[in-house]
């Protein structure tokens, strides 16, 4: 029997008895886990509101090696994250960038990195800064933690740029439109693009937001679970 005890953020949970919940959940060390949380239903358990989607905890937890589910024995709640509550935007957002880290951090993988840029993006967007540049920043350290980065190169001043998913990204100045799906980016969408707490119109950053899902369904194969929600909130 191992035995483990972990910070955490909970990803999914989902009734398995009457009493007690199936967990998944993120961590900086073994990467993503799947827990049965024995009993937490029960108003004695002390973990009634505890293991709330995108809540920190703290786990102890553990069972036979190999197996597929573990077991919760303990678990402390250390921040609810409830600003992300205040708006559907944020929620939308959060689960985003939960399947990012998901894909990131698959079972038995040290995933410290991807831990520390979830939770880091979940504190931000739980605060009271506008939701959308944190999403659009989010995706792109997501698309490096992936291996999926986008090639940003360097623009000479007010040049447009081809954006194609299928090339890779930012096309060099004075490319010929490519085959397939591409979009003109234009100088402050290559800005945010580059970075996304540049200050920009509403209209452009929804433009880069779109840019991004169109990389990331390419690149992942399917768009996101989480991507019809998103471009519906923002």
């Amino acid at each position: 029997m191992s035995r483990f005890s972990s910070p955490a953020i909970v990803l999914r949970k989902w009734p398995f008895s009457e009493t007690s919940f199936a967990l998944w959940v993120l961590t900086p060390i073994q990467g993503t886990v799947s827990l049965l949380a024995k009993g937490v239903n029960k108003p004695k358990s002390g973990s009634l509101g505890v293991l709330d989607t995108w809540a920190v905890v703290d786990l102890d937890f553990g069972g036979p090696p190999g197996a597929e589910m573990l077991t919760l024995y303990k678990a402390n709640l250390s921040d609810r994250l409830s600003g992300l509550e205040t708006s559907p935007e944020r929620l939308a957002a959060a689960g985003l960038l939960g399947e990012i880290a998901e894909l990131a951090a698959p079972p038995g993988s040290p995933s410290q990195q991807v831990f520390s840029w979830f939770e880091n993006s979940l504190r931000e967007l739980a605060g009271d800064n506008s939701p959308l540049p944190i999403l659009l920043e989010g995706i792109l350290e997501g698309l490096h933690l992936l291996g999926l980065s986008p090639i940003l190169q360097e623009h000479e001043e007010g040049e447009e740029r081809w954006f194609s998913a299928s090339s890779g990204g930012l096309l060099p100045l004075g490319s010929s439109r490519p085959e397939g799906k591409a979009i003109k980016a234009s100088q402050t969408e290559i800005a945010l693009l580059r970075n996304p707490r540049t200050p920009a119109t509403l209209a452009d950053q929804r433009a880069v937001l779109s840019m991004l899902g169109d990389f990331l369904g390419y690149h992942l194969e399917r768009s996101p679970k989480a991507w019809p929600l998103v471009q519906k909130r923002f």
